[in-house]
């Protein structure tokens, strides 16, 4: 029988409360970690979205935020519709879209009487 790399994992239930407090203890702390680095990405990613780009043939200072937004203008244009639905959505022409489910209806029908309306006789 294969494993998958599971054959050493002991369930929690099985663990003391000790051993159950300390994983989740350490648990708490990766998850802390990995917090504070979403946070500190997504800060340094709205700094650099502000700053003037620094590439070749920028005459215009433009911040990286405008040239992004350039980027998607004319990715729209060359018929990307992903870039035309960001557009929309950003500047909040694009309300969400109602998915309508169709309701299906089921009935239990006895079979004794199905059997009875299927060859009933005239």
């Amino acid at each position: 029988m294969a494993y998958n790399g599971t054959k050493n994992l002991i369930p929690m239930n099985e663990l003391t409360k000790e051993e159950q407090r300390e994983i989740a203890r350490k648990g708490g702390i990766a998850s802390g970690v990995v917090r504070k680095q979403k946070a500190t990405m997504k800060e340094t990613l709205k700094q650099m979205l502000e700053e003037v780009a620094d590439i070749e043939g920028n005459d215009n200072k433009l911040t990286y935020r405008q040239l992004a937004t350039l980027g998607l203008i004319k990715g729209s244009i060359q018929g990307k519709a992903d870039n035309y639905k960001t557009i929309l959505e950003a500047i909040g022409e694009l309300s969400n879209e109602v998915k309508i489910t169709p309701e299906i209806n089921i009935n239990v029908v006895d079979n004794e009487e199905l059997e009875k309306v299927m060859y009933e006789k005239e």
